[in-house]
């Protein structure tokens, strides 16, 4: 299930947290970087799955190669066609669905949240560069900062206690959701049908 890779990412960065060193720390990070690439991908493929399956592309598959080009890039597809995403997952507003069968009690079916938005920007940015360390000009002031590192799961572990619905509704300018992929990842018709996405 696909919920549960994104509990495998937390559950090892969770782990590593309980270490000091800078060693089991960076394997944190990359942890976190991980569940937020797989919970982008994840809201990015809900909700706009139907829109490119009428778009002609079938084979939907968590990306590998497409990971790091994409994230930002999902992300402002997200908010440009979800009315108040970027607002409501800063203020980490959930959903709630609940249901009763023949006049019982109400039950909680799911929820749905949307991505805090430190997620795939300063948060990504920040877990790729101690990821990335030797790039840096003086390595050395890249060690990770474990409270950052708290600070991250604390949010993911909000999109992932209360995105329990495969469910977003996609509700701004909806008749360019197509072209509006297509131009984001610069595709044309026969590159999008193929498209290892």
């Amino acid at each position: 299930m696909e919920r549960n890779k994104l509990q495998e990412y937390l559950d090892r960065a969770v782990k590593l947290l309980e270490y000091e060193d800078n060693v089991n720390l960076t394997y944190c990070a990359l942890e976190l970087r991980r569940a937020i690439e797989f919970i982008i991908w994840k809201q990015f493929i809900n909700a706009f799955r139907e829109k490119i399956f009428a778009g002609g592309m079938y084979s939907i598959d968590y990306p590998i190669k497409l990971q790091n080009q994409s994230i930002s890039k999902m992300y402002e597809l997200l908010k440009r066609h979800i009315k108040n995403y970027a607002v409501e997952g800063s203020r980490r507003v959930f959903t709630t669905f609940l249901s009763s069968y023949r006049n019982g009690p109400l039950i909680k079916e799911a929820e749905y949240c949307y991505i805090p938005p430190e997620l795939p920007t300063s948060d990504y940015q920040y877990l790729s560069l101690l990821i990335h360390y030797e790039k840096a000009l003086d390595p050395k002031d890249c060690g990770p900062d474990k409270n950052k590192l708290l600070q991250i799961y604390d949010r993911l572990d909000f999109v992932y206690k209360h995105f329990t619905m495969d469910y977003l509704m996609v509700n701004l300018d909806v008749e360019n959701i197509l072209s509006d992929i297509k131009e984001t990842f610069k595709l044309d018709d026969d590159k999008f049908r193929t498209f290892p996405i």
